[in-house]
C-alpha cells in the first residue's frame, strides 16, 4: 500500500533537517528539485512570451473584435459577452472584496480538485476535510499535477460551462443566452484567480516538493491557457471556440517565445565575445 500524501492550505510544521536530509539522499529528491529549479528559470522567458501572446489575441479579440471573424458570430453578442464577463469579474471583486469572502467554498473546491486530480491519477482518497481554517485531503499517491491542480483548475466556472452545455443538449438550445454564462465564467474566474493568490500567499505547503519556483511557474503558464480556453468559450459559447482561443495562444505563445530565446541567446553570444 503506497505512502500516504496530505494537502493542505494551513502551512505545515517544517520536518526535522535531519530526516528531510536523509530523506533527500536516499530517494535522490535533491536532484530531481535542483532539475525542476533549473527547468523554472528556463521557462521565465516562455512565461513572458505566453503572457505577451495573451494579450495580443485579447487586444485582436477585445478591441478590434476579429473574435467575430475567427468564430462566425455577430460582433453585437461578441460585446455583449464581453460586457457581461468583464461585469461578472466586477461583481465578485466587489462581493469577495467587500461584502463576503467565501474561504469555505473555496477550500471545499481546492480540496476536492486535490481528489479528483488523484483518482484520475488511478489513486484513492481516504479523507476529505473542508472548513473555514482550512482543508486536507489524504491521498495514497502524490504527483506534480495531484499537488498543483487546484492553482490552475476554476472547479466552478468549469462546472458552469458543464451544466451550460448540458442544459443546451438535453434541455433547450441555450445560445441567445450565451451571455449569461459569459458573466458566471467572469464571476467564477475572478473567484478563482482571487482565491489562487489569497491561498500562494499563505505559504502553501503543495508548492514545496516541486520547489516554489518551479511550481509557480507552471501554474502561471496552465492559468493562462485555461483563460484563453474559458474566454473563447465565453465569447463564443461553443467548445469548439474554447479550442480555437486555446490553439491560438499557444501558437503565439510558441512564436513570442521562440523570439525572447533567440533575442537571449544572441545577447549571450555577443557578450562572451565582447570578454
Amino acid at each position: 500500500m503506497g505512502g500516504a500524501d496530505t494537502a493542505t492550505l494551513r502551512p505545515v510544521a517544517p520536518v526535522a533537517q535531519g530526516a528531510a536530509i536523509a530523506t533527500g539522499a536516499v530517494s535522490g529528491g535533491w536532484v530531481v528539485r535542483g532539475l525542476k529549479l533549473l527547468l523554472g528559470i528556463l521557462l521565465i522567458p516562455a512565461c513572458v512570451g505566453f503572457s505577451l501572446a495573451f494579450h495580443d489575441v485579447v487586444y485582436d479579440w477585445c478591441v478590434v473584435v476579429r473574435v467575430s471573424e475567427i468564430f462566425h458570430l455577430d460582433p453585437s453578442g461578441i460585446v455583449t459577452c464581453a460586457r457581461w464577463l468583464a461585469g461578472g469579474m466586477v461583481a465578485f471583486a466587489v462581493v469577495g472584496g467587500l461584502l463576503w469572502r467565501p474561504v469555505l467554498v473555496y477550500v471545499f473546491a481546492h480540496e476536492l480538485v486535490h481528489a479528483l486530480a488523484t483518482w484520475l491519477s488511478l489513486g484513492t482518497v481516504t479523507n476529505f476535510r473542508a472548513s473555514v481554517s482550512g482543508g486536507q485531503v489524504t491521498t495514497s499517491k502524490t504527483n506534480t499535477f495531484i499537488r498543483l491542480s487546484p492553482y490552475f483548475v476554476p472547479l466552478y466556472a468549469l462546472l458552469s460551462v458543464g451544466v451550460w452545455l448540458a442544459l443546451d443538449a438535453w434541455w433547450r438550445p441555450l445560445g441567445d443566452y450565451r451571455y449569461l454564462l459569459a458573466g458566471l465564467i467572469g464571476c467564477f474566474w475572478a473567484f478563482h484567480v482571487g482565491f489562487t493568490l489569497w491561498s500562494l500567499n499563505r505559504g502553501q505547503s503543495d508548492l514545496k516538493p516541486d520547489g516554489w519556483l518551479f511550481s509557480i511557474v507552471l501554474i502561471y503558464l496552465a492559468n493562462l491557457l485555461m483563460a484563453a480556453a474559458l474566454l473563447g468559450f465565453a465569447l463564443g459559447g461553443k467548445p469548439a471556440c474554447a479550442w480555437d482561443a486555446v490553439k491560438a495562444n499557444a501558437t503565439k505563445g510558441y512564436e513570442r517565445s521562440l523570439e525572447i530565446y533567440r533575442n537571449l541567446g544572441r545577447g549571450a553570444e555577443r557578450l562572451v565575445r565582447n570578454t
